[in-house]
C-alpha cells in the first residue's frame, strides 16, 4: 500500500478536503490590521510579521519573525505559532527569514512537512513550498496565515485605517518554479515614489523531497553519518536535494525515518535544506532538542564539517563532498 502522502499530487483532484472554510487574504488582513500594525511599529530591524486569523476573523495569534530565524507552525506544545485544529499536523509548517540586501526586506520561504495536507495561497492553488520577498497568504485547515516583510526603521509608515493599510500592499505574481532545477533568489521588488514594493514575486517550488524518489541520477554533494547506539547509517545527498530540503524523524514521511531504539526522537525532528550557499538545520519544534554541544539550537547554518546531536541518543555528522582531487587537506 502507498504512504498516504503518495496520494497528494499538488494541481490534482486527490487533495484532502477542508473542513472549514479560511478567509481570503483581504478579509485575513483587514481583521488582524490593528494587531500587524502594532507590531509594524514596534520593529526595530528587517522582520516578518506573521498573524493567524481563524474562519470567524479572530486573531489566534501575531508574532514576529526575525532574519535568520525560523517558524514552526502547527499543533505541537513546541510550535512558535500554534494551531488548535485537529485536522491540522503537530508540526504542519516552517517559515523561515533570511537577510537580504540591506534597506529590503527579507526573503521569506515557507514548508509543508509532508502532511499531505498541502497550505493554499492567494492565488486559489495547493503549494508545498514557497518562497518571497513580499506579503504572503497561505491557508492551512480553518487558519489564513498571513506572512509581511518589513523592511525595518526605513519603512514608510503604515496607514492608520485598514482599508487603506491593505491597498497599500504590493502586487503578488505567481511563478511557478516547480521542478526547474536549481532556482535563483529573486531579485528586489521594483519600488514605487513612496518607497514601497510596487510588485513582489511568489515562487512557488518543489516539495521537500525523500531519498528513495525515482528521478535522473543526481551527484554526491553532501554525506550525512548518522549515529546510534552502536548503529552507524551513512546517507549521500545531492545539492538538488537539499535545495528542496530533506526531512529527517521517525516518521515515514520523513526523507531520512529512523525508529528502532530512538525514542527520543521526535517523529518530524529536523530540516535539512540549502538556502543560496549555506545548509541550514532546522529543529522542527522537537521534544528534545537539537543541541550543539552544550547549547540547543533553533536554526543552525551547517559548516562543511559539523556535528549535532538530535534529541539524547543520535548523532549527526555532517560532511561536505568536493569532486574527485579539491579535497582540502
Amino acid at each position: 500500500m502507498p504512504h498516504e502522502n503518495h496520494r497528494t499530487r499538488l494541481g490534482g483532484t486527490d487533495l484532502p478536503p477542508f473542513l472549514h472554510s479560511p478567509l481570503e487574504m483581504r478579509e485575513a488582513f483587514i481583521a488582524a490590521h490593528e494587531e500587524l500594525s502594532e507590531l509594524a511599529r514596534e520593529a526595530r530591524r528587517s522582520t516578518v510579521l506573521v498573524a493567524a486569523v481563524d474562519e470567524h476573523a479572530r486573531v489566534v495569534d501575531a508574532v514576529e519573525l526575525d532574519s535568520g530565524q525560523s517558524l514552526v507552525i502547527g499543533r505541537h506544545t513546541g510550535c512558535g505559532l500554534r494551531l488548535g485544529c485537529d485536522s491540522l499536523s503537530l508540526r504542519h509548517l516552517v517559515a523561515h527569514a533570511r537577510p537580504a540586501t540591506p534597506g529590503t526586506p527579507p526573503l521569506l520561504w515557507l514548508w509543508d512537512l509532508h502532511t499531505g495536507r498541502p497550505f493554499m495561497t492567494e492565488d486559489g492553488r495547493f503549494n508545498a513550498a514557497v518562497r518571497t520577498q513580499g506579503p504572503l497568504y497561505a491557508a492551512v485547515g480553518p487558519y489564513a496565515l498571513l506572512f509581511i516583510p518589513l523592511q525595518g526603521p526605513g519603512e514608510a509608515p503604515w496607514p492608520a485605517r485598514a482599508e487603506a493599510a491593505w491597498h497599500a500592499l504590493p502586487a503578488r505574481r505567481f511563478l511557478d518554479q516547480r521542478s526547474a532545477g536549481t532556482a535563483a533568489l529573486p531579485r528586489p521588488g521594483r519600488r514605487r515614489l513612496d518607497g514601497r514594493l510596487h510588485q513582489t514575486d511568489i515562487s512557488c517550488l518543489d516539495a521537500l523531497r525523500t531519498l528513495n524518489e525515482p528521478g535522473e541520477l543526481e551527484s554526491p554533494w553532501a554525506e550525512l553519518r548518522l549515529e546510534w547506539e552502536g548503529r552507524v547509517e551513512r546517507h549521500v545527498l545531492s545539492r538538488e536535494r537539499l535545495e528542496q530540503g530533506v526531512l529527517l524523524g521517525r516518521y515515514e514521511r520523513c526523507g531520512i525515518h529512523l525508529s528502532q531504539g530512538l525514542g527520543s526522537l521526535s517523529r518530524v525532528h529536523l530540516l535539512l535544506v540549502r538556502l543560496g550557499e549555506e545548509v541550514l538545520a532546522i529543529d522542527t519544534a522537537s521534544t528534545n532538542g537539537t543541541w550543539r554541544g552544550h547549547r540547543e539550537i533553533e536554526t543552525t547554518r551547517l559548516h562543511e564539517q559539523d556535528s549535532l546531536m538530535l534529541g539524547k541518543r543520535l548523532r549527526l555528522h555532517w560532511r561536505r563532498l568536493r569532486p574527485a582531487g579539491t579535497e582540502r587537506d
